[in-house]
């Protein structure tokens, strides 16, 4: 091999190496570092996806499975977590999950697991029966939302919650569910990379964070949700 040869060669493969740098360190400011950033995960404790259990409407239990499906391929692609556990509500069990990365996924008509932690999360907003359907409701004031239909669509709402794991406050607890299957389903949009970025331009997510979005499906068309109530809490201590 001539000596020009090798040197034109080398000089490719740091070219080659230099560019797929650059390029994955672009893809990691831009996609994984936002997204990071919101989940703050601790990465010595599994992560576990709780859904609702088949006792209550059909339809609710597989909004809460297609949504630990989509947040399974968020933490995969954008945070290279490719190891998420699902459990049932009803084979939850305190002694082997309590302290992982929890992610609940499912209100209270289906997930007893959201009670266990929103009971210690004490978060600003939190799902009330009114009217014999689940709306949410903010603990101070009277706002409320929840689930309307119209000639034109329908228009739901979800209830997101970032904050400290109360049973280990090195891990993180996630809760998301909407008043119906709609809002569910498009909750974990907010894992998305865009979302994680306006979350952090917005909202400091090193403190616990509560937000109520509103989803739309027009006739058959459904848009970004969008942020209609916030509030930063402080979690109650647990000693």
């Amino acid at each position: 091999m001539s000596l020009d040869l090798a040197v034109n060669l080398t000089a490719s493969l740091i070219a080659f190496l230099v560019g797929y740098g650059t390029r994955n360190l672009l893809t990691y400011y831009r996609n994984s570092r936002p997204v990071a950033r919101l989940w703050r995960i601790d990465r010595h404790k599994p992560v576990t996806a709780v859904v609702g259990s088949v006792n209550g409407g059909k339809a609710l239990w597989e909004a809460d499975a297609l949504a630990a499906m989509s947040i399974r391929l968020s933490l995969a692609r954008d945070l290279k977590i490719h190891s998420v556990g699902t459990v049932s509500s009803s084979s939850f069990r305190m002694a082997a999950y309590a302290e992982d990365n929890v992610v609940v996924i499912g209100g209270p008509a289906m997930n007893e697991v959201w009670e266990t932690y929103a009971n210690r999360l004490d978060a600003p907003y939190e799902f009330r029966i009114i009217d014999d359907r689940y709306r949410i409701v903010a603990r101070e004031g009277d706002a409320s939302f929840g689930e309307t239909r119209s000639v034109e669509g329908k228009e739901d709402h979800a209830l997101v919650v970032f904050a400290c794991n109360p049973f280990e406050p090195r891990s993180r607890v996630v809760m998301m569910a909407g008043c119906g299957y709609l809002a569910t389903l498009a909750a974990p949009l907010v894992l998305s990379p865009e979302f994680a970025r306006e979350l952090n331009r917005r909202f400091d997510t090193a403190k616990p964070l509560a937000l109520v979005l509103s989803v739309e499906d027009v006739r058959g068309y459904m848009p970004k949700p969008k942020i209609v109530a916030w509030a930063q809490f402080v979690q109650p201590s647990h000693g």
